[in-house]
């Protein structure tokens, strides 16, 4: 997810509207002042979380998608934790049905001062057990 020479998080995403893209929880953990990369990081890992549950494109609106910080135990009584935690994912709508047999998703995000790069991880469960 390249983002040199942008200056917005819109920009990321046009023509869509960011409320099409980011639900409400991650636009307000990513607030104006935000530094680009964390929101190009962010639609970096749910483009891979769409591309790891088998579809080139996304089913529905990216807001089925959350990526959030995981908070470890100790910050769990804060939402403006200021430690970096790993992503956690959370999905809706088709992705959900699709991840129901999904023991677990799994991302990574990096990022420079230019672009963003994620990896997703589903482990799906076995026949069986």
């Amino acid at each position: 997810m390249a983002f040199a020479g942008l200056r917005d998080p819109a920009d990321l995403v046009r023509p869509a509207a960011l409320e099409t893209v980011f639900t409400r929880r991650e636009r307000l953990r990513s607030k104006a002042g935000t530094a680009l990369e964390s929101w190009a990081g962010r639609l970096a890992a749910k483009r891979a979380v769409v591309g790891a549950l088998g579809y080139d494109s996304p089913p529905g609106p990216l807001t089925e998608v959350e990526i959030l910080p995981r908070p470890s135990p100790a910050c769990r009584r804060s939402h403006e934790c200021a430690h970096g935690h790993p992503p956690a994912v959370t999905l809706a709508g088709t992705l959900a049905t699709r991840a129901a047999r999904a023991r677990s998703i799994q991302v990574s995000v990096s990022h420079t001062s230019d672009i963003a790069v994620a990896i997703a991880l589903v482990t799906w469960v076995k026949d069986g057990g």
